[in-house]
């Protein structure tokens, strides 16, 4: 497996990578943004562990380039704020580590991140009436338009996709677009299917809510756009 390693504090870097080389990972290390983009272009990597801070370098510009590329992202950082890993979750990281932090825990959340990216890999296109998704590529058409959704939202809506018909619990929604390390909240997902619902309801989908419960799909011919 191969990780790149954004981080330009050299005294964490060192470490972090030569632990990572032990644990059997192929660990390149990038100190600013322009060091990790040739990179990227030149290498295929499995993860990206991420530091927030580079130097003056925003390293948030990157989420978007990895999330593109479907590399799992896992963002370090010495900053304890909510607000700030919720943006960087909706932006398309997959987990947060706060720093300081134990090597073996980065480890750990390193396999978790991988092993839910395999999943996703392995499963096939779904097509629900004019809807198809893509749970590799995280793509969702509708209609043959290609609809700009965050992963989480792309995620939740690959679960209610599989249930159709059925409802959809707050627990198998938690349990499959949220890592076991993130800080999932009711609050979060009503805001995702809240704005998924908006969407979908220009298309004549419609997302059902069952308070205490959980959520279902239903689609209506009559209710499509003109």
């Amino acid at each position: 497996m191969k990780v790149l390693l954004v981080e330009d504090e050299t005294d964490l870097a060192i470490p972090i990578s030569r632990f990572l080389s032990s644990a059997g990972w192929d660990c390149a290390v990038a100190k600013n943004l322009n060091s990790a983009l040739e990179f990227l272009e030149r290498e295929v990597f499995d993860v990206c562990v991420l530091d927030l801070f580079l130097g003056k370098e925003d390293g948030t510009k990157l989420i978007p380039i990895l999330s593109d590329k479907n590399i799992p992202i896992i963002v370090l950082t010495v900053v304890d704020d909510v607000s700030v890993k919720v943006k960087c979750l909706r932006m398309g990281a997959d987990d947060y580590v706060v720093k300081p932090f134990n090597p073996e825990e980065l480890l750990v959340r390193m396999e978790a991140v991988l092993r839910r990216a395999k999943n996703i890999s392995k499963s096939r296109t779904i097509v629900y009436e004019d809807m198809e998704i893509d749970p590799f590529s995280m793509t969702v058409r509708l209609k043959g338009e290609i609809l700009p959704l965050p992963k989480k939202q792309v995620m939740i809506l690959i679960k209610l996709l599989e249930n159709v018909g059925k409802v959809t619990s707050y627990e198998t929604l938690f349990s499959y677009a949220w890592s076991s390390y993130e800080d999932a909240s009711i609050d979060a997902l009503r805001t995702h299917v809240y704005n998924l619902r908006k969407i979908l309801r220009n298309y004549g989908f419609d997302i059902v809510s069952y308070p205490g419960i959980g959520y279902t799909l239903k689609y209506e011919k009559s209710k499509e756009s003109v």
